[in-house]
């Protein structure tokens, strides 16, 4: 019985450690997002393209950013949605293992 308990332990850490690495994906798309905006605002501020021009320079800077990153191997947004949804799954299986009065460990 212990050592089934260990292996659901194990097997939550893992997932939180997947999901954590997941999170920092994500945080770092957005953070190039926002510094995609900053700079186009930037550039239009000083006067060196205009505000429509500004979108479409953000646009190709996340479109080259995400396709630089496909090279070398990060996950795509499309990659992480699935990863996302099996996560969620993993984690469903998982509480459904653990007995009724344990409660899940924090991080």
């Amino acid at each position: 019985m212990a050592d089934e308990r260990s292996k659901v332990t194990d097997d939550t850490d893992e997932v939180g450690l997947v999901e954590k690495a997941f999170l920092v994906g994500l945080g770092a798309a957005t953070m190039a997002k926002e510094k995609a905006q900053e700079l186009a605002e930037d550039l239009v501020a000083r006067g060196k393209m205009s505000r429509d021009q500004s979108e479409g320079f953000v646009n190709r800077l996340l479109d080259r950013t995400s396709q630089a990153a496909g090279t070398m191997g990060f996950a795509s947004k499309k990659d992480l949605d699935a990863m996302h949804e099996e996560l969620t799954e993993m984690k469903a299986l998982i509480a459904s293992l653990r007995p009724m009065n344990e409660t899940p460990k924090e991080p």
